[in-house]
């Protein structure tokens, strides 16, 4: 099971809001717990102020609890009367020397003791209630050298809070702004210099592994993102180079190969043809000799016998078998021997053009039509012109008989680089005779060179016209295959070099 993983812009953007949200927690924390306590203090110091200034409108003689209490009409009470308009004030406590209240001032119901609660009566100064909703300042009052009451005052914190609290919510209010407009930026930032970059970079290198070389990234951003795609070019480019090196090899060994394999089969070839050809030689040879004995006793008898009906019919048919077996042996000694080919410069064009208009004025091609296509400018081959007739003849003429109901005959003839043959030229003449005949299944297309190969009834072929035809065009130091596919038709193809290689082969 693959494991998840986040895009970098995810990591790292998450990394960088974790980063900001701990960041802003300590500043918060230091930042409001700094605000309050100024604020405080400044509360602390007003109420400290206030106190002061209150005990500084005292009498110099303090009354004391219960024959006396301050006069309303001192001026530190009417000070006290006009403070406790105020919202904040809680209670102002004046205290004679046994701590009893003489005086107090502040919100209705309130404990007059207040700010003097719990161990608060100990202590001088301005501080925080203990549960910090108030303000509180304590002043001792000193009459000749002596302690002659004390005085307190609380302030209420309320608006202070809310002003705080006020000013926590716009804090957060800023912090969720900036907070957003640093991750848009950041995103925009991180795609522009970081992850699109390296994205060019995975993307050109799933190509490369997909097998598409010569990849090339070009990047913005920082000096080592520029650095790696100059070092993942040149990888590339190397990569490049040795694939198209490999592909050389590869080819050059290919062509080694098709090479040896071509010269094998030619090999097999020449190898097999020389033994049938000693084998035809030997037999056209020893056969020969008592065939013309049958044919001389024949006419013999058919001349003794003028009036003999039977013997003149059995002369005859003993004459054409023997005129059978007779072309059979020079057939044999045609495919053992080849005629010495007179090869001279000839033009294609004009050659088969003459062989088609003889066969049809024969009426060869009854039934069938013929086309013939060529190139513009054909060069003209170096061969016997009699000879490479006989083989369009023999060729022509198995394209008719593959087509007893009639079809089309088709003779293309066009220059062709790509195949190579015995002498080693590369460039040569290219014939193809096609037909739409029946075809030949594939087991018959390894065999139809073969002397005495046929697939035609008994008595209709003798089955050297195709090999004697491929002894004739390798006597040109050409080639000539065969294609075909049930149903559809036949292909003869006849390769033959130029002049130059004829005469190297000869």
């Amino acid at each position: 099971m693959r494991t998840f993983r986040p895009n970098l812009t995810v990591s790292i953007l998450a990394f960088l809001s974790c980063l900001l949200l701990l960041t802003w927690l300590l500043f918060s924390l230091l930042a409001f717990k700094t605000a309050a306590n100024d604020l405080y203090a400044q509360k602390g110091e007003h109420a400290r102020m206030l106190l002061a200034t209150f005990v500084s409108q005292l009498p110099d003689t303090i009354p004391a609890y219960p024959n006396g209490m301050l006069a309303m009409s001192e001026p530190a009470a009417i000070f006290a009367s006009k403070l406790s308009e105020e919202s904040s004030l809680i209670r102002l406590t004046l205290l004679d020397v046994n701590n009893k209240p003489v005086f107090s001032a502040g919100r209705e119901g309130g404990d007059v003791y207040l700010p003097f609660a719990g161990s608060m009566q100990l202590r001088e100064g301005s501080f925080l209630s203990p549960d910090g909703a108030a303000v509180i300042a304590i002043s001792r009052i000193v009459r000749n050298g002596a302690t002659a009451g004390s005085a307190g005052l609380v302030l209420s914190l309320t608006a202070e809070k809310a002003r705080l609290e006020r000013s926590r919510k716009l804090f957060m209010a800023y912090f969720a702004i900036d907070f957003i407009l640093l991750l848009g930026l950041g995103s925009f930032i991180l795609s522009r210099i970081v992850v699109t970059p390296i994205s060019r970079l995975l993307a050109a290198t799933e190509k490369i592994t997909g097998g598409q070389y010569g990849q090339r990234v070009r990047v913005s951003g920082c000096a080592e993102l520029a650095r790696l795609a100059e070092s993942f070019n040149a990888m590339s480019a190397t990569l490049q180079q040795k694939d198209q090196e490999v592909g050389g090899h590869v080819a050059a060994l290919e062509k080694a190969n098709a090479e040896l394999h071509q010269a094998r089969e030619e090999a097999i070839r020449t190898e097999k043809m020389a033994s049938i050809g000693l084998l035809a030689a030997g037999m056209a040879h020893e056969i020969g000799t008592p065939l013309a004995s049958i044919m001389g006793y024949a006419d013999l008898a058919a001349a003794e016998q003028l009036d003999g009906e039977v013997i003149q019919d059995y002369a005859r048919r003993i004459s054409d078998d023997c005129s059978r077996i007779d072309r059979i042996v020079r057939g044999l000694l045609d495919y053992a021997r080849p005629r010495t080919a007179t090869v001279e410069a000839c033009d294609i064009r004009r050659l088969l053009a003459a062989t088609l208009e003889m066969l049809t004025q024969q009426g060869a091609f009854k039934d069938i039509r013929v086309g013939s296509y060529s190139d513009e400018k054909l060069p003209e081959v170096c061969v016997d012109p009699h000879q490479l007739q006989q083989v369009l003849i023999n060729l022509f003429l198995n394209s008719r008989d593959a087509m007893p109901t009639g079809g089309k005959l088709s003779v293309r003839v066009k220059t062709d680089s790509s195949r190579i043959l015995p002498g080693g030229a590369t460039s040569c003449l290219r014939i193809e005779v096609l037909d739409t005949g029946s075809g030949i299944p594939e087991e018959h297309l390894k065999r139809i060179f073969d002397p005495f190969f046929t697939t035609k009834p008994p008595g209709q072929g003798t089955g050297l016209g195709l090999a004697i035809s491929a002894r004739i065009i390798e006597s040109f130091g050409g080639r000539i295959e065969a294609r075909s596919r049930m149903g559809t038709g036949t292909c003869f193809t006849i390769w033959l070099p130029p002049p130059a290689i004829k005469e190297s082969v000869q």
